[in-house]
């Protein structure tokens, strides 16, 4: 992860101390939220005293320059302090920046970066056209080339540069003195850069996502042929982008939750599941099907991990919304291959010139499921290489049937809607620029965010976001939309009332004391789909409970009971809910019935299953004895303790046979 350290070197009798002011600000807030980690220190120039406290050395040489923060991370007492800059332009006189420059340098050599490599130092300076540079400014230019890593040093205020001047010499001679010596500063720094106001005013307006390090997805070889192999990477090139990333739950305080999740049963205890016990069920129906991580793991395909080019096609044989997919990956050559990179940019080159692409399959890892994949190419002035797009397979693919013109437009028409679509295009104004349209969701979130952190009690900002790109408006009075109204019959198209029969005005279920009610819609719940497709009557695992009311009602209780016995047994086997309540709704189905001899046979088999007879004991649901049912051979006391011995169940077993052959 690049670790930045930046200096704000402010010169506060700056005409632009406002605009800068709103500058920083931005960029401070982009650097908390993006690159946390950073250190940003703050150096002021033409303060009335001098302050260098914090620098170490000498510093007798110093006037009127105050080191208002060291290198620390990024916070909101950062913010604060820049909020609450003095402006003194009117107040002060002009010194010289070359001093405060001086003091940047310092605290980067008080605190050397570690690793040059990932890390990045700047000087940013802002200022205006009449900063003085008075002093040895090549000793400044020289430090900063010499630090390590080299100090990028932005110079934020004067427009110095005219790119539309052909004669750079008189374009330098016409600057003022102060001007001269900001050009002299910028050419003698390495990496030097000079930005107006109102461009670095209009770059902070776009929040950018936190910059993450590009890795490649796949490290292999693509097969071309038979025994030819070309070592490439790839990486993503177009992923989607969402805000989640950078959330977290937390309290009303800011402080960070930790999340801990369990499950449990839905029983009157929630009895809580191990997790080594648990299960992914795949609903089939009204049946939840339990698959173990071993039948998992078996369902997947024995896959190698390869990409194979399987054939190549004509360009037209690949229609355009097959490639529009969230990611679009790049393959490229490993940098280290010339051998590599140069067959994958014969490739590339070929499939150009012959109009063709090529399809692949694609397999990212070992057992992961293949992929067809068509290879496109992406040849450029300076580099060849292939884009990577997932073709959706037959079942992806959703058909839309659309009527058939009726009437051919005339060419009139035909032009008259060229001219509107050449009089909308955005891509010949100024104000549009691709390269600067980000996502606006995200935008106006971090936005938000900032918002809360400077001003927590106040209400959020209004919506605007015409920073990011502005719509043309375009009146009827332009000769596009003339031509349009003419060659168009353009008429507006009032909704008409719904026809309705004498029969839904007159229908007494329809009124309501006296008040006409709206035709009733039937909804998707009120619709039994059995009786529509004469399918016959299950009790599953999903929703047992209604599903035995409908079966009592089709099929009568004994079949219902039946059933759900069986449902009670794959309950309790496999897991999980209503095993109670079904245990219970079977009681009283039998108890209503006069099934007792039915629920009695069961519940003595059923007992052998530990989970059912736990659960029996939990809500006390026992035998039907003669106090629910005359009829029943069992006695109250024995129904009481039926669940507290083995015992007692056997001997309750000998007792109900030997009543029976009584019966008999």
């Amino acid at each position: 992860m690049s670790k930045s350290k930046v200096v704000l070197v402010v010169d506060l009798t700056s005409v632009a101390l406002e605009e800068a002011v709103e500058v920083m600000k931005k960029d401070v807030l982009q650097r908390m939220y993006n690159t946390p980690e950073n250190s940003v220190a703050l150096v002021l120039a033409g303060t009335p005293k001098t302050e260098v406290s914090l620098i170490t050395g000498n510093v007798d040489s110093f006037d009127n320059i105050t080191v208002a923060r060291p290198l620390l991370i990024p916070d909101k007492s950062l913010i604060d302090l820049i909020t609450n800059l003095p402006n003194r332009k009117g107040d002060a006189k002009k010194i010289s920046l070359v001093p405060a420059l001086e003091l940047a340098v310092r605290l980067f050599h008080q605190e050397p970066s570690k690793t040059h490599w990932m890390s990045e130092n700047r000087i940013m300076l802002f200022t205006d056209e009449c900063g003085i540079f008075d002093g040895d400014v090549g000793f400044v230019a020289r430090e900063m080339n010499g630090l390590k890593p080299q100090i990028v040093f932005k110079l934020i205020g004067p427009a110095l540069y005219d790119d539309n001047d052909t004669d750079p010499e008189n374009w330098l001679a016409s600057l003022p003195r102060n001007c001269q010596t900001m050009v002299a500063l910028c050419n003698q720094v390495d990496q030097a850069d000079n930005i107006s106001t109102e461009d670095a005013t209009m770059i902070t307006k776009l929040y950018k996502t936190k910059s993450v390090r590009q890795t490649a997805a796949f490290k292999g070889c693509i097969e071309v042929g038979s025994g030819t192999q070309l070592p490439v990477f790839i990486t993503t090139k177009i992923a989607t982008t969402s805000h989640q990333q950078s959330l977290k739950m937390c309290d009303s305080n800011g402080e960070v939750a930790t999340r801990d999740r369990i499950y449990h049963l839905n029983d009157e205890n929630q009895t809580q599941i191990d997790p080594d016990c648990m299960n992914k069920g795949y609903r089939y129906g009204k049946t939840y099907i339990p698959i173990s991580k071993v039948d998992s793991s078996l369902m997947k395909g024995e896959t190698d991990k390869e990409l194979v080019l399987i054939c190549t096609t004509k360009r037209s044989n690949i229609r355009k919304e097959e490639l529009c997919v969230k990611t679009a990956l790049a393959v490229t050559a490993p940098p280290d291959n010339m051998a590599a990179s140069t067959g994958l940019a014969a490739f590339a080159t070929a499939l150009r010139d012959l109009n063709m692409v090529a399809i692949c399959r694609f397999v990212k890892k070992d057992d992961a499921p293949p992929k067809l994949c068509v290879l496109l190419p992406n040849v450029k002035s300076y580099t060849a290489t292939l884009m990577m797009v997932e073709m959706p397979y037959s079942n992806q693919i959703k058909k839309a049937e659309f009527p058939r013109i009726k009437t051919e437009p005339n060419p009139d028409q035909l032009n008259a809607i060229d001219s509107l679509i050449d009089s909308m295009d955005l891509s010949a104004k100024s104000e549009f620029k691709a390269s600067e349209v980000a996502n606006p969701d995200i935008q106006r979130r971090f936005e938000c965010a900032a918002h809360k952190l400077t001003n927590p009690h106040d209400p959020l900002p209004t919506v605007n976001m015409s920073h990011f790109f502005k719509s043309p408006e375009f009146s009827n009075d332009s000769d596009a939309v003339k031509v349009c109204s003419k060659v168009f019959n353009i008429v507006k198209v009032e909704e008409k009332a719904k026809k309705r029969t004498a029969g839904d005005m007159f229908n007494m279920d329809n009124v309501e004391l006296g008040v006409e009610n709206e035709i009733k819609k039937i909804k998707k719940d009120d619709i039994c789909f059995d009786d529509l497709l004469g399918t016959e009557v299950k009790i599953g695992t999903t929703t047992p409970l209604e599903d035995f009311l409908v079966a009592q009602n089709k099929l009568g209780a004994a079949a219902a009971c039946k059933m759900m016995f069986d449902v009670i047994t794959r309950i309790a086997q496999y897991g999980g809910d209503h095993l109670a309540e079904c245990l219970r709704s079977l009681r009283a189905c039998c108890v209503q019935s006069s099934s007792f001899s039915l629920f009695n046979e069961y519940l003595k088999q059923a007992v052998t299953n530990p989970t059912i007879k736990s659960t029996l004991k939990e809500n006390k649901l026992s035998l039907i004895h003669r106090g629910e049912c005359a009829a029943s051979p069992v006695l109250e006391g024995e129904a009481e303790f039926f669940l507290s011995s083995d015992e007692v169940c056997a001997a309750l077993e000998e007792d109900d046979d030997d009543d029976l052959l009584d019966d008999l």
